[in-house]
């Protein structure tokens, strides 16, 4: 493979992200009936469609000229793809984002008999109709063309998936730090109660203190629940202990605005 070649494909990664994800969003926007920002990624990327659309050109080249084949070669490659980032996503981040648990011949709730029927339905689409399209605007860029898109939609892509990374990696974390907070609050409110009229000062204090740290909790709350339900909505039978304990505070997010502005008012 060339360094043409290369930089082809890397574009068509690019493309296929890009399709996905308003693939992805459109669908799931017509279910939710209101506009939804599919994916992993906060941008309009979906990079599971970019490297399965790699994986379909470079595999199934050989059986483009049979349908029957190509729709089983996609069946299968797509389906061991899938259940590979599935699993991967499981242990890195200790999150299911898919779950076909409940779906007719799952394996571990990772792939079923209907997806993988739908990646091969999917891939006997795109390698006879959208991919010789998309192959015949590319094939006419230039290296220079080439180069420089690459470089810039690549670092679009790499610095918001670093976010991402980031974003998730710390939600277990972050979950951790609002129950942190709680225990404290709570002990110094028992402190609180123990104090004699004569401390007077003390009260004041740990009474601003106690103040502080709720406005804190409350802080975390809004920015890791906003987040929380994007990937809610992106993924709608998205598995994590520390969604699921966030979820079922069912929290009002406009009382925690309020609460929020309250206490910076009262400073």
């Amino acid at each position: 493979m060339d360094v043409m070649q290369i930089l082809r494909f890397l574009l068509y990664f690019i493309i296929y992200s890009f399709f996905g994800w308003i693939l992805e969003s459109i669908y799931k926007s017509l279910i939710e009936k209101k506009i939804i920002n599919s994916g992993f990624l906060f941008g309009p990327f979906c990079p599971i469609y970019g490297f399965g659309a790699c994986i379909m050109i470079l595999c199934l080249e050989p059986f483009k000229n049979n349908a029957i084949l190509l729709f089983i070669a996609s069946f299968f490659i797509m389906s061991i793809w899938e259940y590979i980032v599935g699993w991967f996503l499981e242990k890195q981040f200790n999150t299911k984002y898919w779950d076909y648990t409940g779906n007719f011949l799952n394996i571990k709730g990772r792939v079923c008999l209907k997806n993988s029927t739908f990646w091969g339905i999917l891939g006997l689409i795109f390698m006879m109709w959208i991919h010789p399209v998309t192959e015949k605007y590319v094939i006419i860029l230039n290296n220079e063309t080439l180069l420089y898109l690459n470089i810039i939609l690549l670092a679009a892509i790499g610095v918001d998936a670093i976010i991402t990374i980031i974003k998730m990696k710390s939600l277990d974390s972050t979950v951790e730090a609002i129950k942190e907070l709680g225990e404290t609050i709570k002990v110094k409110i028992s402190e609180l109660k123990d104090l004699g009229s004569d401390s007077i000062e003390k009260v004041k204090s740990t009474e601003i203190l106690i103040e502080d740290l709720k406005r804190k909790q409350a802080i975390l709350k809004v920015r890791l629940y906003r987040y929380v339900i994007r990937l809610k909505k992106a993924f709608p039978t998205i598995k994590s202990d520390s969604i699921s304990q966030l979820l079922n505070q069912k929290i009002d997010l406009k009382a925690l605005k309020e609460k929020i502005k309250k206490k910076i008012d009262k400073k």
